[in-house]
């Protein structure tokens, strides 16, 4: 999608089928327009009065036009000024792109001028991610016309001398959000096509493409290293772990932020064998490595003036002659020693690894993990948000400020002490579940924040709102949403200003 923002009065070319977009707060009496016709200024005011057009958040309400310089208008409402944040207008974003989609809008003009303050990049997110689809499988209708894209996006601003930031801001939101749709590829790849190996590859290609610095650990390598817990997890499948480094270099001076993403290509649950029902999503479980991966290749063209490393263990859960068993336990690489009662808690042993290995070997100022980690986090959170777990205040305060921003919200849980007893090991140091029914999303955290040592750590559960989110008009239910990208990137990004 092009991206233009310009001024009013500026002349400029837009091609395809056209489309006026007006923004309207529901407590104004007059249209805000810099460019309809008195006409359609008239029509629009008529149908407000009569209550047709109420400009309640998100509603959308088409005009179609003859003889303009636009195809069509779109009213979107915005709600009530009072109530006004970005996501209501990311929201109303998505819902006015199913109107345009339906009536075959390639183009967009964003009559922002009335409005001073209005955040128009998150009118670009939000058109970004609903125009998602994923159809790589799908053969091509044999009739019908092919989905309707939009193409071009021009957007009227009031100020002059604030053109520049607001295209700043706009093509930084498209990158993000590109490399987010990315992510959400990644997501949707069956497991036949994505194993651990070819994430591997394509994370390689990517950071090719971006210019990352890439570094790919194979089995006989992790075990030099000790990494016996994500080796375990992997024993039972045919295709072999793969450990995926990336670095963002922008000075040696700078401090280094971690982030790792648990990248579990299916998920069985191992000997602890899964229900059938809903195994298909289990190609989900590696939502987290995704996020990693799309934020890192956004960073790169971003160029935020911080170091980041990014880990990805990656492995296959599924039973075979050689699997893990119940009961058995396992060495990681800072040494301590795991029992694993349960194999279908497999992705903080790989995780395990991960964090001790990047506080080994990267030392870094701060430390964030994504993982759809447990299914208690959607029992506790629903699919609104992910769990937020913390060893670190301001970094937590900094990752709940970036989650408001982006509104990909998260909700703090307690790290307190008294949840240690829950993961002693009978015959080892830990055990990698905690008793039955019992703050499971917590025990996950606690297990984790063994292997981190005195680094600042967040660690994000992601199970509820990697997938399966209704109701947010930019997110189809259908679809993966790449949750995590926007916001570690938001967080990456200011984490680098306040390092100066």
């Amino acid at each position: 999608m092009k991206i233009h923002v310009v001024q009013p009065g500026q002349e400029f070319h837009v091609e395809g089928e056209r489309c006026l977009v007006v923004p309207m707060f529901q407590d104004m009496n007059t249209v805000p327009t810099s460019i309809l016709s008195s006409e359609d200024e008239a029509l629009i005011s008529g149908l407000r009065k009569r209550s047709i057009l109420t400009a309640k958040a998100g509603e959308t309400y088409y005009i179609r036009t003859e003889n303009r310089a636009y195809e069509g208008i779109l009213v979107v409402g915005l709600g009530k000024r009072d109530d006004f944040e970005p996501e209501t207008l990311r929201r109303a974003a998505g819902s006015a792109c199913r109107s345009l989609q339906t009536n075959r809008v390639t183009a967009v003009v964003l009559d922002a001028a009335p409005y001073t303050d209005l955040p128009i990049e998150a009118f670009v997110e939000g058109l970004a991610l609903s125009q998602y689809q994923f159809q790589l499988y799908k053969n091509p209708p044999k009739d019908g016309p092919e989905p309707t894209q939009i193409e071009n996006l021009t957007c009227i601003i009031s100020s002059e001398s604030a053109v520049d930031a607001a295209q700043a801001r706009c093509d930084a939101a498209a990158i993000v959000c590109g490399h987010a749709n990315w992510a959400r590829d990644l997501a949707h790849q069956p497991a036949n096509h994505l194993t651990p190996g070819s994430l591997a590859q394509r994370a390689g290609e990517m950071a090719a493409a971006v210019g990352l610095e890439y570094e790919h650990l194979d089995a006989e390598r992790m075990a030099e290293l000790g990494m016996n817990a994500l080796l375990a997890v992997g024993k039972g499948s045919a295709e072999p772990p793969s450990f995926i480094i990336l670095r963002y270099r922008y000075d040696v001076k700078a401090p280094t932020l971690g982030l790792v993403g648990k990248g579990i290509t299916f998920d069985t649950g191992g000997i602890s064998i899964k229900p059938s029902d809903g195994l298909h999503e289990m190609k989900y479980d590696m939502c987290g490595a995704a996020a990693v991966l799309g934020a890192m290749a956004a960073i790169a063209e971003l160029k935020p003036s911080i170091n980041v490393t990014a880990f990805v263990p990656a492995a296959e859960n599924v039973p075979g002659s050689r699997a893990q068993k119940p009961g058995d336990i396992v060495r990681a690489y800072n040494g301590k020693t795991i029992e694993v009662n349960n194999t279908d808690a497999e992705g903080r042993l790989i995780l395990a690894d991960a964090l001790a290995y990047m506080v080994d070997t990267e030392k870094p100022a701060r430390i964030v993990d994504l993982a759809t980690l447990t299914g208690a986090c959607i029992v506790a959170l629903g699919h609104q948000a992910a769990a937020l777990l913390s060893t670190d205040d301001d970094l937590a305060n900094h990752i709940e400020e970036s989650a408001n921003r982006t509104a990909e919200r998260v909700w703090r849980l307690p790290l307190w002490a008294d949840y240690d007893k829950l993961i002693e090991g009978t015959h080892a140091d830990l055990c990698n579940i905690g008793p039955a029914r019992e703050a499971g999303t917590i025990v996950g955290g606690v297990f984790l924040k063994a292997f981190v040592g005195d680094t600042p750590w967040a660690h994000l559960d992601i199970a509820g709102a990697a997938w399966g989110v209704k109701n947010v008009p930019y997110w189809s239910e259908k679809y993966a949403t790449g949750y995590g990208v926007r916001l570690m990137v938001d967080w990456v990004r200011r984490e680098a200003e306040r390092n100066g």
